[in-house]
């Protein structure tokens, strides 16, 4: 079956956006260590993922700077440029929560998923779901993908982090309020250039 008639979500770009979410998450982690982690899917024409980044000294929430911003697409071209397996991996729902215990909405999602109420994103499902991670370098999320094989599959020179906003964890104004960070991701530099365009 040719790429044309593939829905977005079975395609190439879909795998290379939600694998690129993942990279930028390890990285956000390794700049935050104490950062909580909601989701990142894939979106029309990116990515993105949300963030609690706990409070800065004076008691605000703290957000991500342009500067922050630079530094992560860095640490996400090394990422790339290691070509890390993406591994799958099935775990019960007692793994799952041994393995997110210091991450809050992680655990949210798994006692949803848990209770066959949910997906990872917390959308509604109709039939049981298997709670799966994926696996890179140091970083595993809770995930059923798809994914590209190694990070290696994203074009390194052709995906941007494009800026970062508030977003209320599950779009409810009475929960808290993350850190959302868009990405874009394009097959190569001439389509990327083409959608910043």
């Amino acid at each position: 079956m040719s790429q044309n008639n593939v829905s977005y979500e079975q395609s190439d770009l879909y795998r290379i956006r939600h694998t690129a979410a993942h990279v930028l998450a390890q990285a956000v982690l390794e700049l935050y260590p104490e950062a909580k982690l909601g989701i990142g899917p894939p979106i029309a024409d990116g990515f993105y993922y949300d963030f609690d980044l706990g409070e800065d000294e004076n008691g605000k929430a703290r957000t991500f700077t342009p500067d922050d911003l630079a530094q992560l697409e860095r640490r996400m071209r090394q990422i790339i440029a290691g070509q890390h397996e993406l591994h799958y991996r099935e775990v019960s729902a007692d793994e799952a929560r041994a393995l997110f215990a210091d991450q809050p909405y992680k655990l949210e999602l798994i006692d949803e998923l848990a209770a066959g109420q949910v997906d990872e994103y917390g959308n509604p499902v109709e039939e049981p779901v298997v709670i799966s991670t994926y696996r890179q370098d140091s970083f595993e999320d809770l995930c059923r993908g798809p994914h590209v094989e190694h990070t290696g599959r994203i074009p390194a020179n052709a995906f941007k982090l494009m800026n970062s906003a508030g977003a209320y964890w599950r779009g409810d104004e009475k929960r808290p309020m993350l850190q959302r960070i868009y990405g874009t991701a394009w097959p190569n530099k001439k389509e990327l250039k083409r959608h910043l365009n």
